[in-house]
């Protein structure tokens, strides 16, 4: 009889710890009530219970449309809502989404993060790797997103980023690629690499819109000591209140390379080089109707130009500074 006690016992406390486990996948949902487990069959409301319940690397579903409220993440997880399925997040102060997990590695799939008088969309703190694809990020008061993780491995793609009250998307750390991205409206450059904290920064900007920006629609810049090897392809940039790209160091290396891209009616330069140590070099291009000129050289940088670009009808001229032309190999 006591064994059988005791087997009675201990089956009861596995059958609470199993319940109390954490999960591979939770769920999310606007008629769920926040609980321990957050199943498919009893999903919580809001994506903090969900994330406990939530086993590291493992995944939150949104099931339908609502909001889930802002969420700090120090593990490894993917948040995902499927195509069609509104999942918000509206933030009333800080950040939206705050990544700060040593090694972790975190997916935001399908998130639309409004400000309402907060700071941040997402803040990348610290982690190895983070995955943005189909989200929004809008009206924030600082940053749509801002990635300061050292050496981590960052990648944004068919994402919105526009009416953000300074940046875009600011990224000071790790090895970046942007791909089918607008950014747009905001009131800052639109993209800005910025390695004044963070010696290297690398990325990789495809097939991306930068469109009526207050600021530059992309622009790199190094302090000293520091260096930023940044390639825009098959991009634009219009409309944009100053330049459309600029590369520009302090002290620093700045190395930007245009392949494909547009710059049409910037109020500054299509594309301007600032700085020692800052070198432009453009191919392919079509650089017009831009306030100031198509290409523009200044202060000790390098400016190299394929001579297969179009620049025309721009209201300062053509060029200024002195252009490198080089020859195909």
């Amino acid at each position: 009889m006591f064994l059988f006690r005791c087997a009675i016992i201990v089956a009861g406390l596995l059958a609470v710890s199993v319940s109390h486990a954490v999960s591979q996948r939770t769920f999310v949902s606007t008629s769920g009530v926040n609980n321990v487990n957050c199943f498919l069959t009893t999903p919580c409301r809001d994506f903090t219970a969900a994330l406990a319940a939530t086993s590291p690397s493992g995944e939150i579903i949104v099931l339908d449309s609502a909001g889930y409220g802002p969420v700090a993440i120090a593990q490894s997880v993917s948040i995902i809502a499927a195509p069609g399925v509104y999942a918000g997040i509206s933030v009333f102060s800080g950040n939206g989404v705050t990544i700060t997990g040593v090694g972790s590695r975190v997916r935001l799939s399908g998130i639309t993060i409004n400000g309402q008088g907060g700071d941040i969309g997402i803040h990348f703190q610290q982690g190895s790797k983070l995955a943005v694809d189909h989200c929004t990020m809008s009206d924030l008061n600082f940053y749509g997103l801002y990635v300061q993780a050292a050496n981590s491995t960052w990648i944004v793609t068919d994402t919105t980023v526009n009416g953000n009250a300074i940046y875009g998307i600011i990224a000071e750390a790790g090895s970046g690629s942007i791909d089918r991205v607008r950014v747009e409206n905001n009131f800052g450059p639109g993209i800005l690499v910025n390695t004044t904290s963070n010696v290297l920064v690398r990325t990789l900007i495809r097939n991306t819109v930068a469109s009526g920006n207050v600021g530059h629609g992309f622009s790199v810049f190094t302090g000293s000591g520091r260096t930023a090897i940044v390639t825009i392809e098959n991009s634009s940039a219009f409309l944009n209140g100053d330049s459309g790209f600029s590369g520009a160091t302090s002290g620093g290396t700045t190395v930007l390379t245009l392949r494909f891209v547009d710059a049409t009616a910037n109020a500054n330069s299509g594309a301007i080089a600032t700085g020692a140590g800052a070198t432009v070099g453009i191919t392919g291009s079509t650089l017009v109707r831009n306030t100031n000129f198509g290409m523009e050289q200044t202060t000790g940088s390098i400016l190299r130009s394929l001579q297969n670009n179009t620049v025309e009808d721009n209201v300062a001229g053509s060029t200024s500074g002195s252009i490198t032309n080089s020859l195909p190999i």
